[in-house]
Order: C-alpha cells, then structure tokens, then sequence
C-alpha cells in the first residue's frame, strides 16, 4: 500500500519508479527515506538520478 502522499495515478508510477531506483541503487525497496526522496524529486521534476 502506497503511502498517502500517492494521490493520483501519475503519482503511483513516480512512487513504484522511486521504488525501483532504490533497489537498483541497492537501498532496497523498503527504504522509505531514500524512496520517499527520490518520489518528491520525480514528482517535481527534478534530477532523480543525484
């Protein structure tokens, strides 16, 4: 279950692809620090790969 950040379906796929760069990055899907961090940036736009 997404947290209650995840309003809309746009923020569903930014949520489940932050998921994804932390696994990659090997943090982990259950980082929630580093998930929720990379969500915000995707959610604004910004460089999600620093």
């Amino acid at each position: 279950m997404p947290p209650p950040a995840v309003k809309t379906v746009k923020d569903l796929i930014f949520w489940q692809y932050a998921k994804i760069i932390s696994e990659s990055a090997g943090f982990g899907k259950r980082n929630w620090g580093f998930v929720m961090k990379k969500f915000k940036q995707l959610k604004e736009g910004g460089n999600f790969l620093e």
